[in-house]
């Protein structure tokens, strides 16, 4: 490969994860075509961006910044998987896929400039993606609200029990 052309590429991945807080390198080894193309797939459909590069040229794009931890894990055939969004999501999907093709797994990664090992980029994919957390931020708003109106509720309800115990009672007293 030419060296101008190994410059541009790492110049254009240098900007595409330059806003992204963490990148998960994947190995794999001896994947059929039709498995690589399943695990691109997967990859596209959580809306993370996934692909092989030359180590040299990766290793080039991350001089400089918070990645660059990452350089060590650079050996042997390596795919770079980030989502800009959800930081979680290629460490969940390249999980999920390893779980059914034990040619594929998570070799580590890097959030916000510190280095991961296999099994810390495995809590990352633990993590919840944004959805989940917009999500259970949400209901902690409701649920305050919801037993406001349930307390409220309570004393009236309580009333016309007594008021129908009442009845009843007096009811059964003149029967």
């Amino acid at each position: 490969m030419e060296k101008t052309n190994k410059h541009a590429q790492s110049a254009a991945l240098r900007e595409h994860i330059g806003d992204v807080s963490a990148l998960v390198l994947v190995e794999y080894e001896r994947l059929t075509v039709a498995e690589s193309e399943d695990l691109r797939a997967k990859f596209r459909e959580a809306g993370c961006s996934f692909r092989v590069y030359k180590n040299s040229i990766v290793r080039f794009a991350v001089v400089g910044t918070p990645h660059e931890a990452l350089s060590p894990l650079l050996k042997g055939v390596t795919g770079l998987a980030y989502n800009a969004n959800d930081p979680g999501a290629p460490a969940r999907v390249a999980r999920d896929y390893a779980k059914t093709n034990d040619k594929v797994r998570i070799k580590g990664g890097v959030i916000d400039g510190e280095l991961l090992d296999a099994a810390r980029t495995l809590t990352l994919a633990d993590m919840p993606g944004p959805r989940e957390i917009k999500a259970q931020f949400l209901m902690l708003l409701k649920t305050p609200a919801t037993q406001m109106v349930q307390v409220m509720q309570a004393s009236t309800r309580d009333f016309l029990r007594v008021l129908n115990a009442k009845k009843l009672k007096d009811e059964g007293a003149a029967a």
